[in-house]
């Protein structure tokens, strides 16, 4: 188990999360558990980050789909840092905890949340890439929220009301990794109850 050490208290929880990897699912809503996470310095050794690997839960052809996902601890950048703490919040609101309750990485282990998934393309050795990212983690604050769709992809992927994530503030990425969000080339497209949301159980709407 690794403590954060970071203090929730007071954080606004409007956003959600960044960034991925693994095989690319749809756009949509899916309900998902994280089953390995740690943290991590950062490629420039100036902070830390939560890196997390989450598998999809719902039943259907992407149910175990893997999404990696960093959040930013520390950083010399007031934004990336007050950014990454609104979405830890988030997360952990997503899983059902009280605001300031996510305070260690075993916390989150198996823990049902929903999230919108989105996806981004980006350079590597010249060539585009395309891999998923958290768009947004579900909670009450934003569940009516409308989820990413194929013909109307987020723009916004890491923050409701903020500027859209840059890799200034995902720092498991290369720094000129120019990515942008772009439609999926699989062809395919989220199960209806993924990308709607349909009856699926809500984490943060249990009791006790």
């Amino acid at each position: 188990m690794a403590d954060f050490g970071v203090n929730l208290n007071g954080v606004n929880a409007a956003n959600s999360n960044q960034s991925g990897g693994g095989g690319v699912i749809p756009r949509g809503r899916y309900g998902f558990q994280i089953t390995e996470g740690e943290i991590k310095q950062n490629s420039k050794r100036n902070g830390d980050n939560y890196s997390f690997k989450a598998e999809v839960t719902d039943e259907g052809p992407f149910n175990k789909a893997i999404v990696y996902g960093t959040i930013v601890l520390s950083n010399p950048s007031a934004w990336a840092q007050n950014n990454g703490h609104e979405q830890l919040q988030a997360l952990g609101l997503a899983m059902g905890m009280g605001p300031g309750e996510f305070t260690n990485t075993d916390m989150a282990l198996y823990q049902p949340f929903v999230a919108d998934v989105d996806i981004e393309t980006y350079k590597k050795e010249g060539q585009d890439k395309e891999r998923n990212v958290f768009a947004r983690f579900i909670h009450e604050g934003n569940a009516n929220t409308e989820p990413p769709s194929e013909k109307e992809p987020a723009t916004q992927p890491a923050n409701d009301n903020q500027r859209a994530q840059t890799n200034a503030a995902n720092n498991n990425q290369p720094q000129n990794n120019a990515s942008t969000a772009r439609q999926t080339q699989n062809g395919g497209s989220a199960a209806s109850s993924a990308s709607s949301g349909g009856g699926r159980s809500m984490p943060w709407k249990r009791s006790g």
